[in-house]
């Protein structure tokens, strides 16, 4: 039983500013196909087919796999129909503990008309460190290949909506991370885009980062202790453990 320590789903009633521009229209998936292997091969898989996928209906099948020889490096497999398409290697591997608890979303989240997908694969912390997240998309390309991005996040809901915030039809993603800031604890959130295969920082379409006060009681106020020139101190130019392929 994977249990999730403080996730919630996103909800209207309390929003932060980023949650008034539309989100992309989008899928779930979960049910993964659990493969131990660990006591005769080593490794433990979870499989995940996504059904007519492709623009001609074909199916995606999504393959993760921790390695008990190399903890520290995971693998992925990507198959249109039965046919594999992509293997990737994936820096900081996965969980064995949580890895079937994965979720997949499936939209267009950088509106070129290809469907993409988003994996959110929850670490194993306790407490505040139990909303740590790995975040992978797998941005499909015109020739049904992929490009993987990867990097670390943190979450209070099960999934955080790419936004549109400059209306353009390609979604930003947000990224949230926890800074120590003259004796208080702030939520940072930067705006990324993607484009030419990777992330860019995007905090210019809408005057970003953002700092709010880390508060016993989930908080959604810009902080009024700096102003948003000196929050610019704490824009990141890539996410935290970001990589592409």
């Amino acid at each position: 039983m994977i249990i999730y320590t403080v996730f919630l789903f996103d909800t209207i009633s309390a929003q932060y500013s980023f949650q008034n521009y539309p989100p992309p229209d989008y899928k779930t998936y979960d049910d993964w196909k659990v493969f131990d292997r660990i006591s005769k091969k080593g490794k433990y898989d979870c499989t995940l087919t996504i059904s007519d996928f492709f623009n001609n209906n074909d199916d995606l099948t999504i393959q993760l796999t921790w390695l008990e020889e190399n903890v520290d490096i995971g693998e992925i497999r990507l198959f249109k129909n039965s046919n594999q398409i992509q293997q990737i290697k994936e820096p900081g591997s996965f969980s064995s503990i949580t890895m079937s608890g994965t979720l997949a979303i499936v939209s267009d989240i950088n509106g070129d008309g290809f469907k993409d997908v988003k994996l959110i694969h929850q670490g194993t912390g306790n407490g505040i460190m139990g909303m740590l997240v790995k975040v992978i998309y797998f941005f499909q390309k015109e020739d049904e290949s992929f490009t993987k991005i990867s990097f670390n996040d943190m979450m209070f809901e099960q999934n955080r909506l790419e936004r549109d915030v400059d209306n353009d039809g390609s979604h930003e993603i947000i990224t949230m991370n926890l800074k120590h800031v003259n004796d208080h604890n702030y939520w940072v959130f930067n705006v990324f885009e993607y484009c030419n295969g990777g992330l860019k920082n995007a905090n210019e379409k809408e005057n970003y980062p953002i700092l709010i006060q880390y508060k016993h009681k989930r908080n959604y106020m810009i902080t009024d202790h700096m102003d948003r020139s000196q929050m610019k101190a704490y824009e990141l130019t890539l996410p935290d453990k970001y990589h592409a392929e």
